[in-house]
């Protein structure tokens, strides 16, 4: 084999004096320290050791040694290589270049740096002139905002953006976003997933896709359906959107709220999650559905609000406008009310109305305490009014401050009348089914009174305190006497569940919260977490929520 030698000093004298195959076109121009020139299998080969630099069109290479294929115009270099070219500078252990091509297979402590990107990895295959660099066995992209790790993935120097497959995690200033296809725009940073992606905030918000958009630099996000997980609830939506700086979350589209430690789902149109205030609201369609072991309880609204906090006594879902109620054996309508998740109390404000069967209850204020199984209690504060409707559609009446009803599997058992009681009680000759008749009214005045309920229909009433009564016979009987002060009959305007099931579109832009930062209201304690559920503050909130005030 023959074999040349370029002693050291030769080299130092002929320092800038490039290789014969420089003259040829595009073939790599080299130089080094020292040469030796020998031939494998019939195959030219160099050998280069010593400050290797080989070079070819706008890209230089530097290494410790290097083995450069003649005939096939390629190097292999070992040893602090280093590429150079443009704005680009590419660090290995060991490289394989093709000059025919201009490839670059880069192994070992690979480091791609660009500008403010700096891609590590153990393996990259890349272009030097289309800048195209392929990793496929574990890489790591920094740039001045983000992270990005991935199994595998494709950068495109030239186009300004990079794709990763597999186990791909993006670390934000703010979150952390994992899927299994990304595709990363460079200069903007925005992050293009496809697939199942999942991002957890700074606040440990969690939040899932099918996919979105997600613009790092500005923290702002778009993906189609997806879940967004806050401390309390699911957010689901066929659209979501999110900014992470302001903690705002909007959704768009067959919108729901699932609640992680209540059995309450609320569902609508559109609606949205603003962290900063703890506030979730639904609009369009809005309905919740309270689960109980024997049934559901339905209540739907123009819009349905969700208030988070540190304090259990505080959390509460409010509901305004149209407020509709349905259960089995229970309907009802409201102005707007407030659902407080600690102690399972219900609030219906503004002219409460609900009907049980042939019951109709009223009162100013309605409070309604639900179990995890059932309907437990109803509080009738001011001004209750109950008027149930007999066999031959008589009207039973019964007023009072207010009034308590009792029941017993969701069914109404009995009802304590408190203060100032009247009530219109109709007798009966019912012993022929088939000719039942009217015997006379009972007219009595009461401070207190009980009634009792058997098959949820009125069965008898008890007076405390002093009783006044009256009979008055059948022919005694005008209009004016049949009435309580107060009744109104309102049998027609009961909402079925189709009611609740198909509302119609509503405005949006009525139902914008004024100002957001006046919804930890008032009314809550908030080094105790103490919260007063009826004081007029908490009407306040609704009515502000409500545009009203």
């Amino acid at each position: 084999m023959r074999k040349l030698v370029i002693s050291t000093f030769v080299f130092l004298t002929l320092i800038c004096v490039w290789s014969v195959d420089a003259q040829k076109k595009d073939r790599i121009k080299y130089k080094a320290e020292d040469l030796f020139e020998f031939r494998k299998d019939g195959e030219k080969i160099r050998r280069l050791i010593g400050n290797v630099v080989f070079a070819q069109k706008t890209s230089t290479m530097y290494c410790d040694s290097s083995y450069y294929y003649v005939d096939k115009n390629v190097m292999e270099a070992f040893g602090n290589v280093k590429i150079v070219d443009d704005s680009v500078t590419i660090t290995s252990k060991r490289l394989i270049y093709n000059g025919q091509d201009r490839t670059s297979k880069l192994r070992e402590n690979v480091i791609y740096t660009k500008g403010d990107q700096r891609l590590t990895t153990e393996f990259l295959d890349y272009n030097m002139d289309t800048e195209i660099g392929l990793y496929y066995n574990g890489g790591r992209l920094k740039d001045s905002v983000n992270v990005l790790t991935s199994i595998s993935g494709y950068y495109y120097g030239l186009q300004k953006y990079a794709l990763f497959y597999q186990d791909v995690v993006l670390d934000a200033p703010d979150y952390v976003l994992k899927s299994d296809t990304l595709r990363y725009n460079t200069v903007p940073k925005i992050a293009i997933t496809e697939g199942k992606t999942t991002i957890i905030t700074e606040d440990e918000s969690i939040l899932h896709a099918e996919g979105g958009t997600f613009r790092t630099k500005i923290e702002q996000s778009e993906f189609v359906d997806g879940t967004i997980e806050t401390t309390d609830y699911y957010m689901e939506g066929d659209q979501l959107f999110f900014d992470d700086i302001k903690k705002y979350y909007d959704a768009t589209g067959n919108v729901s709220l699932t609640s992680k430690n209540d059995d309450v789902v609320i569902t609508g149109d559109d609606g949205y999650a603003d962290k900063a205030n703890g506030i979730s609201k639904v609009y369009g369609n809005a309905l919740m559905r309270r689960f109980l072991s024997r049934d559901t309880l339905y209540v739907s609204a123009d819009t349905l609000v969700s208030i988070e906090s540190k304090y259990d006594s505080a959390k509460r879902i409010l509901a305004y406008n149209n407020v509709k109620i349905w259960k089995k054996n229970l309907q009802g309508l409201a102005d707007s009310a407030s659902y407080f998740l600690q102690d399972s109390l219900l609030y219906f404000y503004e002219d409460p109305i609900f009907w049980n069967l042939k019951n109709q209850l009223q009162g100013d204020t309605v409070i309604m305490e639900v179990t995890e199984k059932e309907i437990k209690t109803m509080s009738l504060l001011q001004r209750a009014f109950l008027t149930t409707e007999d066999t031959l559609q008589n009207y039973n009446q019964i007023k009072g401050r207010t009034m308590k009803a009792d029941f017993i599997e969701s069914k109404i058992n009995r009802i304590y009348v408190n203060g100032n009681g009247e009530s219109i009680y109709y007798v009966l000759d019912d012993e022929d089914p088939n000719d039942i008749i009217t015997l006379g009214m009972n007219r009595i005045l009461c401070s207190d009174m009980t009634i009792r309920f058997k098959n949820e229909e009125l069965d008898n009433i008890s007076f405390y305190i002093q009783p006044e009564a009256k009979f008055i016979p059948p022919h005694e009987l005008t209009e004016e006497i049949q009435k309580l002060d107060g009744f109104n009959w309102r049998g027609p305007d009961r909402p079925s569940l189709e009611d609740l099931l198909m509302q119609d579109p509503i405005d949006i832009d009525t139902l914008q919260i004024q100002n957001p930062k006046l919804i930890p209201p008032a009314d809550v304690d908030l080094e105790k977490g103490n919260i007063n559920q009826n004081a007029p503050l908490q009407k306040n909130l609704l009515k502000s929520l409500k545009g009203k005030g």
